[in-house]
């Protein structure tokens, strides 16, 4: 009866706080059971969809209203459109090496138009950005609050300054969601609104972006519901040895998301998202070089351990992605 009454209690805050336009505190009356964490993933996605009703209505009758003009030949790399052709990624000629690595980490809470605010993005994209520059070597620039005209020039400009032989990781913290109807996925920028999808970012453009981006080595790490669907086009599984010298050769696209086809929790873990906290952890503890796929794995049970989703692991072969390649976490300090 216990149980049953703590349910009860969080399912109406949840609801009164999704009718106020915010989210609730984490872990109201301390973490719920199984049982309830998934009554609770069913209601907040009903909430969800009856919100997202206008824009979602509004990409039945036009699937294209959420696209990026495409790029003309030449455009700035501030331009606020998704590039309409694939950069060059010629093969490593000798032995390779990285040049550097560079990361772009984009955190949005400040939702306006009717979306619900978010509490951790922010704080988890200034904590991996730390690990990143301290113990992987990275250029770091963090987004924070981002526009779909902010991640547009972001993106772009990353594609405009980096090179073949250079190192990349993007990762966006942020809502998102799945649009039954089509399978499609979608990014929700800040400025994104319920009432229409103008403002939505497809995941048809985030690959665009991704072909863009020339680095060899390139990683996209998504924090946001329904970031399964950027896996499906090839799921990595496991971990195992790899040959550096065999994979730098290689375009290597992988994309390292919080959750499969469900929503994941808005709930936090010490102050970061459930998969944000259990990443750090990861990327603290690993040491040298580190397959992506090792990191996915111990990701994976770890946030499984804490809560009814599964972060997944794939390869993004309409974004160049061929076949043996990985992506590699080097350790320098």
């Amino acid at each position: 009866m216990k149980r049953i009454l703590i349910a009860v209690f969080v399912w109406m805050a949840v609801q009164s706080a999704w009718a106020q336009g915010f989210r609730p505190p984490p872990f109201i009356s301390g973490v719920p059971g199984l049982s309830q964490m998934q009554a609770i993933q069913m209601q907040r996605q009903q909430s969800r969809t009856l919100l997202y009703r206008e824009a979602l209505e509004e990409l039945r009758k036009n699937p294209r209203a959420a696209d990026y003009a495409q790029c003309p030949p030449g455009a700035a790399a501030d331009a606020v459109c998704a590039p309409a052709v694939s950069a060059d990624a010629a093969p490593a000629e000798g032995k390779p090496a990285i040049r550097k690595r560079v990361a772009l980490l984009i955190g949005n809470n400040a939702y306006s138009n009717s979306v619900p605010l978010l509490e951790t993005p922010i704080a988890d994209v200034e904590r991996i950005a730390e690990i990143l520059r301290a113990r992987y070597g990275y250029e770091v620039t963090v987004v924070k609050n981002a526009t779909k005209a902010n991640t547009a020039r972001a993106l772009n400009q990353l594609a405009a300054n980096v090179r073949p032989e250079d190192s990349v990781l993007v990762f966006y913290a942020g809502h998102g969601y799945l649009m039954n109807d089509t399978n499609m996925g979608y990014w929700l920028p800040v400025d994104a609104s319920a009432k229409t999808a103008a403002n939505w970012i497809s995941n048809e453009d985030i690959s665009r972006f991704l072909t863009a981006i020339p680095a060899r080595q390139l990683i996209l790490v998504s924090d946001s519901c329904y970031s399964g669907t950027l896996t499906r086009e090839f799921r990595v599984t496991g971990g195992g040895e790899v040959d550096p010298d065999d994979v730098l050769r290689k375009r290597s696209v992988l994309v390292l998301t919080s959750g499969g086809d469900e929503p994941v929790a808005d709930e936090g873990k010490g102050g970061h998202s459930i998969f944000a906290w259990h990443l750090i952890s990861v990327l603290n503890a690993a040491k040298g070089l580190t397959p992506g796929a090792s990191v996915f794995t111990e990701v994976r049970q770890r946030v499984s351990k804490d809560y009814p989703q599964t972060p997944q692991y794939g390869a993004a072969v309409s974004a160049g992605h061929t076949v043996g390649g990985e992506y590699l976490f080097t350790a320098t300090k």
